[in-house]
This record gives C-alpha cells, sequence and structure tokens, in this order.
C-alpha cells in the first residue's frame, strides 16, 4: 500500500509540474489575446493540480518537511511590498496581483515537493530543457520564411516569434543543456538505456539546436545571454571556485588588471547589443533615462504593480518640458508598456525597497544553486537575470513559471541535513496548496470570460457596434483591467452615440496605459459633445508626452477649423506643422493628413505663412 500511494504521489506530481512548465506551449484561439490569455488560464488549471497532488503528498507522508531558507523569506517580504503599494482604489492589474499571489504559493508548494522527492529534480531539468529544444527547432525551420510552420504540431503550438522574448526565452536554457552535458561527458556512450547517457544526448541535441537558432538570428541581447551565461557555466564546471582562489592568491595582480578589463568588455557588450540599430538604441535609453526619473518621483513606496505607464508618461512630459531633451529623443519617443529593464520596471512599480529585495532573492538563489551544486539551474537564473537588463521577460508567464522551477532547484538542498530536523515546519506546502485552491477560485470564470471577449471581438471588427455594446458592457467588472477591451468598448458607445460612456471607459484605459491612440479617442469624443476646450486639453497633454507625433497636430488643426471653436492663429500653426512632418518613410497617412490639411486651408482660403 504504501508502495503504491508513493508511486502514485511521484506520479502526479510530475505530471503536474510537467505541466506547468509546458506553460510556453499553451495557446487558446478560442480566447481573446489567445497566447497571453491562453497561457494564464493553462497557469491557473496546472496550479490547482499541483496543489492537489501537493495534498496528497502531504497527508500521505509520515513526516512532512519543509525548512525555511533565506530566499523563501527574501519572497514573502516581497510579496508584503507588493500588498503594501498596491492601489486597491484603482485596482489596476487585480489578475496580476492574482498571479503573483499564486507564484508565492506555487514557490512553496514546489519547495515541498523537493524536499519529500529530490528525485523528481532531474525529471524537471529534463522537461525544461524539452521546452528550449521545441522553441529551437520551430526556430530554426522558420527562418528565412515569413509563412508559418504548416506541420500540425508547430500549427498547434504557436509559439510567439517576437525576437526578444522567443530567443531570450531558449537562451535561458542554453546553459542548462550546457551544465548537463559537462556533468555526464563520462557516461557510457553506447548506452542508451542509462538515464546518464539519454541525458548526455539529449541536452547536447539541445545545446546543438539553440545554438543554431540563435545564431540564425541577429537578436543580439540573447546570444549575449547565451555566452556570459555559457562561459560561467563552463568556469563552473571545468575550473571551479577552489582552483580559481589558488590561482587568484598566486597573481593577484594580474586578476585584478583582467577583471577590470573584462567588466569593461562585458558593459561594452552589454551597451553593444542594445544599441544594434540607432533608432531603437536611442529609444531605449531614452526609456530607460525616463524610467530612472519616474523611480525618483516615488522612491520608496513606488506607484504599485501596473503603475508604469501612466508614471512614465507623466515623467516623460516633465522632461521634454526642460530643455535638456533633444530633438532626437522627442522624435524617437514612444509611450512603452513595459521599461525593457525589469530592474529599472520594478524599482517604479514597487519602489526602491521591492527592487532590493527582488535583487536579493535573485542573488541569493544563485548563491545556493552554487552552493548546491545546481550549476544547471543557476546558470538558467544567471541567464534570465542578465536578460532581464534589457528586455520584459518577468512580464510574460511562461518567463515566471521557469524562474520559479529554476530558483526552487537552487535553493533546495539535495542532502538536506539531518541534524536541523528541529527547524522542519510541517505542512507548509499543504497551507500554500489549500491558498492556491483559494486563489483558483477567485479567477474560476476567467476562461469563459475571455471566451465570451472574443466572441465580442468578432462583432466589434465586423462594425455590429450597437449588438456589441451592451455586451461589452456586461463584462466591464470582469475585464475592466483590459486596455484592449476597454478601447473597444469605448469605440463601440462611440459609434453608436453614447459619447459620455465612452468618454468613461477611456479615462479608465488612461490609468493603465498612456498610449496616444486613447487620448486621440477621448478628443474625438469630447469634441462630438462639444466640450472643445476639454478635447484641446486632451490633445494638448499628448503633445507634451509625444512631442513629435504629427497626428496630433493634425487634430488639433480640424479642432480649430471647427467653425465652433474656430481658432485661425492656432490653426496655423498646427497646419504648418503637419505639412512639415518629415517622416523616416514616406506613408500613405502623412500623405492622407496633407491633402486633407492642404484642402481645409483651400477651403478657409487661408496660407500658413
Amino acid at each position: 500500500m504504501n508502495n503504491s500511494l508513493y508511486y502514485l504521489r511521484l506520479f502526479l506530481l510530475a505530471t503536474s509540474g510537467m505541466l506547468l512548465l509546458c506553460t510556453i506551449f499553451a495557446i487558446n484561439p478560442e480566447l481573446a489575446n489567445g497566447t497571453f490569455s491562453g497561457r494564464i488560464c493553462w497557469f491557473h488549471f496546472t496550479a490547482l493540480l499541483l496543489a492537489g497532488s501537493v495534498l496528497l503528498m502531504e497527508f500521505t507522508t509520515r513526516k512532512s518537511r519543509f525548512i525555511f531558507s533565506l530566499p523563501d523569506a527574501l519572497l514573502l517580504l516581497l510579496f508584503g511590498i507588493v500588498l503594501i503599494t498596491y492601489d486597491k482604489d484603482r485596482n489596476l492589474q487585480p489578475e496580476r496581483f492574482l498571479f503573483i499571489a499564486q507564484l508565492i504559493t506555487l514557490w512553496f508548494m514546489l519547495r515541498s515537493t523537493l524536499l519529500a522527492h529530490q528525485e523528481l529534480r532531474p525529471f524537471f531539468i529534463t522537461i525544461i530543457i524539452f521546452t528550449g529544444i521545441v522553441p529551437a527547432i520551430w526556430g530554426i525551420c522558420s527562418f528565412g520564411n515569413n509563412e508559418p510552420s504548416t506541420h500540425p504540431v508547430f500549427r498547434l503550438l504557436q509559439i510567439s516569434l517576437k525576437a526578444e522574448p522567443f530567443f531570450g526565452y531558449i537562451a535561458v536554457i542554453f546553459p542548462i543543456c550546457l551544465s548537463t552535458v559537462l556533468r555526464f561527458k563520462d557516461c557510457d556512450k553506447f548506452a542508451w538505456w542509462e538515464s546518464r547517457t539519454f541525458l548526455f544526448y539529449f541536452s547536447a541535441f539541445g545545446a546543438i539546436f539553440i545554438t543554431i537558432a540563435l545564431f540564425s538570428n541577429t537578436n543580439h541581447p540573447a546570444w549575449i545571454v547565451a555566452i556570459l551565461s555559457g562561459i560561467w557555466v563552463c568556469w563552473m564546471r571545468m575550473i571551479g571556485w577552489r582552483q580559481t582562489k589558488e590561482t587568484i592568491q598566486l597573481h593577484n595582480k594580474l586578476f585584478a588588471i583582467f577583471s577590470i578589463v573584462l567588466f569593461v568588455i562585458i558593459t561594452a557588450i552589454i551597451l553593444a547589443g542594445n544599441i544594434q540599430k540607432s533608432q531603437t538604441g536611442d529609444r531605449r535609453l531614452l526609456i530607460w533615462n525616463i524610467t530612472t526619473k519616474a523611480i525618483m518621483e516615488h522612491p520608496m513606496s513606488g506607484t504599485g504593480i501596473g503603475g508604469f505607464p501612466t508614471t512614465f508618461a507623466h515623467a516623460q512630459a516633465n522632461y521634454f518640458d526642460t530643455e535638456i531633451a533633444s530633438p532626437i529623443e522627442k522624435q524617437t519617443a514612444i509611450c512603452p508598456r513595459y521599461a525593457y529593464n525589469e530592474y529599472l520596471q520594478i524599482g517604479v512599480e514597487l519602489g526602491i525597497t521591492g527592487l532590493l529585495l527582488f535583487a536579493l532573492w535573485l542573488a541569493f538563489s544563485l548563491y545556493y544553486g552554487i552552493k548546491h551544486r545546481q550549476i544547471g539551474a543557476s546558470g538558467g537564473v544567471l541567464a534570465l537575470g542578465i536578460f532581464a537588463l534589457f528586455s520584459y521577460p518577468l512580464q510574460l508567464p511562461a518567463y515566471w513559471v521557469l524562474l520559479m522551477f529554476l530558483a526552487v532547484i537552487c535553493a533546495t538542498n539535495p542532502k538536506q541535513n539531518e541534524q536541523r530536523e528541529q527547524r522542519n515546519t510541517p505542512y507548509i506546502g499543504a497551507l500554500a496548496a489549500i491558498i492556491a485552491c483559494v486563489l483558483f477560485y477567485g479567477q474560476k470564470d476567467c476562461y469563459y470570460t475571455y471566451k465570451e471577449w472574443k466572441t465580442l471581438k468578432e462583432l466589434y471588427q465586423n462594425k455590429a457596434y450597437e449588438q456589441a455594446a451592451d455586451q461589452y458592457a456586461n463584462l466591464y467588472q470582469q475585464l475592466y483591467h483590459q486596455v484592449d477591451f476597454l478601447y473597444e468598448g469605448a469605440e463601440c458607445f462611440s459609434q453608436t452615440g453614447r459619447h459620455d460612456i465612452a468618454i468613461i471607459w477611456l479615462k479608465r484605459a488612461l490609468q493603465l496605459s498612456a498610449e496616444p491612440q486613447l487620448y486621440y479617442a477621448i478628443a474625438q469624443n469630447k469634441e462630438a459633445l462639444q466640450q472643445y476646450e476639454s478635447a484641446e486639453q486632451y490633445l494638448l497633454d499628448v503633445n507634451r508626452i509625444l512631442p513629435e507625433q504629427g497626428y496630433t497636430y493634425f487634430l488639433l488643426a480640424k479642432l480649430y477649423a471647427e467653425p465652433s471653436f474656430c481658432h485661425p492663429d492656432k490653426f496655423r500653426i498646427a497646419a504648418k506643422r503637419v505639412l512639415t512632418i518629415q517622416p523616416s518613410a514616406q506613408n500613405n497617412i502623412t500623405k492622407e493628413m496633407k491633402e486633407e490639411i492642404i484642402q481645409i486651408l483651400k477651403h478657409e482660403n487661408t496660407s500658413i505663412e
């Protein structure tokens, strides 16, 4: 009976863990925003399955064991910062807040699982490598081909090929593959049935496929991540701390010079990876500059999760009001949803205290990985930490799941010291599993909500505004944190003449995002209600954030030409700006704007001179 329970526990824990790691493959075309929402819903259900498996494990094991470590405490403190800084009145990101809470329960469930069943460690590593091999093969097959793959497996997966998140994920898997190859390099190469040999060849194929996929694309940040983490893994596996320490003691001056040179080289490589294209590099440097200024506005309290876009826009507007901003910065400015540097974004949303706690959690996870000789997992944590310097991995659920598994493998000692048994805290895993079940109940309708929104999207795209408007209103309480949903609903109300309701929805969207389309939509609805001064103010607000946005001047020119709000002098200034737009590439939209302004000038018999 005991053996049967043991194998049942092992099977359920392994299966639920495997399904969680396969979050990257989850997509549901029946849901709105199927790639993101599909993965979120998949995470909810698989986390529930893991919770059930952990409960079974906890209550069928004679002695439940859990020894707290420093990463456990740091993660709890970090969640405490999330709770304190979250703006409950505006409730900007309830779905993301719930996801973070589920990640905390996932951490403790995985910690309890590995403490009870250390034999699952190589299984999870194998599945992690598998989740890197499949995207790598798909990336190689898609290289030089803009058409999607026709193979049914890849058509089912529909893995996103956006350069940064796609190549960044497989770059994080690379050091894990490399570490496994080096660990089992002395295996019997012909004994295919042995687990050591299987892992050697499996990880070797993974490393080869990932290398080909990375170097078949010009995504420099992913190259940097793979190269630096790969060098670190090779050093840890082939040289190690002890030999390095002895060498440093013998050649301490040479080591100091070498360290400085290496630091300069690595810094130059990272900057070169970010500034691979002139405009992209200027834009990213501007985003980091503005984000740093935004942190200084709320250094300790932060804005709470979800507060980055509007805080960034406010800081950018203030920056452009000064004489410091250059014309190039004004031309390349955008309103990003992410800071393209996770540490800076955490600094904005959780303050310097939250940023410090996150950095310490990541650092001590890496430290314990080295201490416990989990070189592959610690290499993955290091790679993800480097990638987070110039991308947005922690905005995507698959990266968080991967990070949790890797950090848990690092933090959990594979050879638990039995002398510390008196420090055991029983049933921590069970408590985390129960909380996970409660959190799942809190979002049990998530799948059906996104499925209904998908239906409404089709009505919206078919311009059935009257039919869709009331149905959008019925989903407001469930989706008022989704900018796209709010914009679509507002458009339906606007098209059916309910401009006041459209404005309310768009103002809510402006709390979540600073995209110029939202300002334009509010201004147009205000103009329809003949609230011209208010419409002008919204256009001037977006003009402060994005001073070189030609469409803003186009709308201002049309507003000033309105007979009920006629301002000839202001119209001439705005019209002149539209006609003197020199975009990097001439496009039809620019031509149409210029032609319409010229027609207005002819009709009014006005000159801009």
